[in-house]
């Protein structure tokens, strides 16, 4: 066994959080990568000094994939929401993340969904790069779909510097992000007083894309997939495995 290396081909970027949103069948390189990972070699590699990595777990049979990937690498991390039946994304996702920002005590946080993301590598890898991006303050993965699809969303995100790449990475998803500890509470306090979009009243994903505008350029998306790879909706191979 040896530790997985990852590589997206189109931006030569090396991603630490895979995110495989969506149906299976549109994400062609999701099991080879999430196999992968699972067989490679585990780490004990401890807290990230800065750092809290934190999730939205309810119980749910089909969550907890995140957590297992974190037990992989030795890493601590905190899990909110648990017990919480019927769980609605738009209602309990940002009032769980809300309590889990008042328990941590790191200047930054990193967040990924329970159900469907994994850490591949060390934490401290994604926060330097962070760090290193100017006036970003939240970072949220790049998607290929606007999701909802909803036209005033769309128009902003492909107006955005950064976002016309060979890749198409250009849409906000809210399904893993990357951001200072106060700053995301202000963010999420906002986004916990603000009303679903009826195109997808039960995702707090609409929630987000409608503070967008009003956050930008505080809240940048990683369109080069530096730090957070979306695999849902990429239906040809872009990831090198070593």
């Amino acid at each position: 066994m040896s530790v997985l290396k990852l590589r997206n081909v189109l931006f030569d970027t090396h991603p630490i959080v895979v995110h495989a949103h969506g149906p299976h069948q549109t994400k062609m390189q999701w099991p080879q990568v999430r196999d992968a990972f699972f067989a490679s070699e585990p780490r004990t590699l401890g807290a990230a000094p800065g750092l809290t990595l934190i999730t939205c777990n309810n119980g749910h049979e089909a969550m907890g994939l995140l957590e297992r990937s974190l037990d992989h690498l030795g890493l601590p991390y905190l899990v909110g929401g648990v017990g919480v039946d019927p769980w609605v994304n738009s209602r309990d996702k940002p009032r769980v993340i809300l309590d889990l920002l008042a328990r941590v005590e790191t200047r930054h946080v990193l967040y990924a969904d329970s159900r469907d993301a994994i850490l591949v590598d060390d934490p401290r890898i994604g926060l330097e790069r962070f760090r290193q991006m100017s006036s970003c303050r939240l970072l949220f993965g790049a998607d290929r779909l606007n999701w909802p699809n909803v036209k005033v969303f769309k128009q902003f995100e492909e107006s955005l510097d950064g976002s016309d790449n060979a890749g198409k990475f250009r849409y906000l998803n809210g399904g893993v992000w990357l951001g200072e500890r106060e700053f995301s509470l202000r963010f999420f306090e906002r986004a916990l007083a603000t009303t679903p979009v009826p195109e997808a009243a039960d995702s707090e994903q609409g929630l987000l894309k409608k503070l967008f505008p009003s956050f930008y350029p505080d809240v940048q998306l990683d369109y080069r997939c530096r730090i957070i790879q979306n695999l849902g909706f990429v239906t040809s191979p872009i990831m090198e495995l070593a």
